[in-house]
């Protein structure tokens, strides 16, 4: 009788390899280093995994559920767009803050990285991305259609405004290895929104589904 599998076993095959390539990069990393980070010979990993590329894109696929579920989709539930949108810089500062500002975001790094040599890789990526931009432009839309914005507000082109302004404090923070980056970025993004803000004694705000605002 063969021996039961531990469950456990993928799972930190999963979290080494992502902190080596988060640190790294793809192409940086090797099957020898991750499994040496797991405490296993390269043959016990290949019983998980058959290749690199498989591994990488799994991580990529936890890293993504992981940022849905717990940074992304409980910032927007409801409330003011520009208030959520202000917080979602302001966590970020905190985050960036607590590792030093070193890493970045383990989904752009990829995009960035494998987008022009992988298409398997640059699809997953702009799939994430493309659905953070609809979900977040979707609730600025039913913030307008309420009344609560100006009609030149265009929510789509607001929300990639806003996911670029993001993404590039991100890249400025993780450089210089200053977080308060988040903060001057943050202020800039909710002005944007702000700016299409009509005023109202009877202003409904709230912003409906939740939406991932935040990398």
């Amino acid at each position: 009788m063969g021996r039961k599998a531990n469950p456990e076993v993928p799972q930190r095959i999963l979290e080494q390899a992502e902190h080596l390539i988060h640190l790294r990069g793809y192409n940086a990393t090797t099957l020898d280093e991750i499994a040496r980070s797991c405490k296993m010979t390269k043959a016990n990993l290949f019983h998980h995994y058959t290749c690199k590329e498989q591994l990488a894109l799994a991580v990529l696929d936890a890293k993504i559920r992981d940022y849905q579920e717990n940074r992304v989709s409980p910032l927007c539930a409801e409330g003011d767009p520009a208030e959520s949108v202000l917080r979602m810089f302001t966590e970020a500062g905190k985050h960036y803050t607590g590792n030093g500002c070193k890493a970045g975001c383990f989904v752009a790094n990829i995009a960035i990285e494998m987008s022009d040599v992988n298409e398997l890789f640059r699809k997953r990526t702009s799939l994430f991305f493309k659905g953070w931009t609809d979900n977040m432009a979707a609730c600025l839309k039913k913030c307008k259609d309420r009344g609560g914005f100006d009609k030149d507000l265009d929510p789509k082109s607001a929300a990639e405004a806003i996911i670029s302004l993001y993404e590039g404090a991100v890249l400025l923070a993780r450089t210089h290895r200053d977080p308060s980056v988040f903060t001057r970025v943050g202020k800039l993004a909710r002005r944007l929104l702000d700016s299409h803000k009509i005023t109202t004694t009877r202003r409904n705000t709230t912003m409906g589904p939740k939406t991932p605002c935040g990398c």
